[in-house]
């Protein structure tokens, strides 16, 4: 996935870390061949290689996946797009020329319902470039939790990239704690008690190029998107599972703040918006949470 992972977990003698590292890297190499759009032979690039009206049978988590990216993709509008690979890869990003035999323009939802052609069979109505991205990562650091948890683990954080899962709370009773990286180096770091929660951060504070002067994030934005306070930067998502918070995080990003604000609001998300150049706003789920206090 291009990234690092870990895990830290407290658990009684005898569970030996190498079994779990194991179990671990093996789920990696199932998303790999999955989901990632780096390699030629995984799924998503074969889909995404098929002439229009041919169809392709999937694992049970590249349906899960993408039924969820479907979802989300229907409640914020499009915001959030499963089927916005080809545009991902002309902003220069992602992985340009493997398994893209069409010209990846065609999403919204009129693609969207004709996705699925039967349980675990996904039809190319031509022109889409699938890409789970935004998603897959999250949905794996829940199976990285669902593997401690059937080896009867209960207090755990594990992570990949930046994306956590946490459990329980530490042996002398405190939680797991994250501090989000600031943008404006002067804003004191959001410290984050996770317990029995996960956490997702995206933007483009670290991945985008410049052209000819302007901006260019990895992350399409929305066609209302709206930044109306300061240099949007990032958002932060905290919800019950982390595919949830990995879709989320992307899409309140690509909407622009004033409009993923708004939609965080309707629908109750927890969220952390973050600039270069001016102090983050909290969606109104958050802000009973919060204790600024130094």
């Amino acid at each position: 996935m291009g990234t690092n992972w870990s895990a830290t977990w407290f658990a009684l003698p005898g569970l030996d870390p190498e079994d779990i590292r194991r179990e671990f890297e093996a789920l990696f190499e199932r998303t790999i061949l999955s989901m990632s759009p780096w390699e030629s032979a995984s799924l998503i690039s074969r889909f995404n290689a098929l002439p229009a009206g041919a169809e392709l049978k999937v694992d049970t988590a590249f349906e899960e996946v993408l039924r969820a990216g479907l979802h989300l993709a229907r409640l914020t509008d499009g915001a959030f797009d499963p089927c916005l690979g080809g545009a991902v890869m002309r902003n220069g990003f992602g992985a340009a020329g493997l398994g893209t035999g069409t010209d990846g323009t065609a999403h919204g939802p009129d693609i969207w319902d004709r996705l699925f052609s039967r349980s675990e069979h996904i039809r190319q109505p031509g022109g889409v470039t699938l890409d789970l991205s935004a998603i897959a990562k999250g949905y794996t650091v829940d199976r990285m939790a669902d593997i401690l948890k059937a080896r009867g683990v209960h207090q755990y954080l594990v992570e990949i990239g930046g994306e956590f899962v946490a459990s329980g709370v530490k042996p002398d009773r405190s939680p797991w704690w994250l501090d989000l990286e600031t943008r404006t180096g002067t804003e004191a770091p959001w410290r984050i008690a996770l317990i029995d929660g996960a956490l997702a951060t995206s933007g483009d504070y670290r991945q985008f190029a410049v052209r000819h002067g302007t901006r260019i994030s990895h992350i399409v934005g929305d066609k209302a998107r709206e930044t109306v306070h300061g240099d949007f930067a990032s958002v932060s998502v905290i919800a019950t599972n982390c595919m949830d918070a990995d879709g989320w995080a992307t899409a309140l990003f690509a909407c622009g703040d004033q409009r993923g604000l708004n939609l965080a609001d309707i629908h109750g998300i927890k969220a952390i918006f973050q600039y270069r150049d001016a102090p983050a706003q909290l969606s109104s789920a958050l802000m009973p949470m919060v204790d600024r206090a130094s």
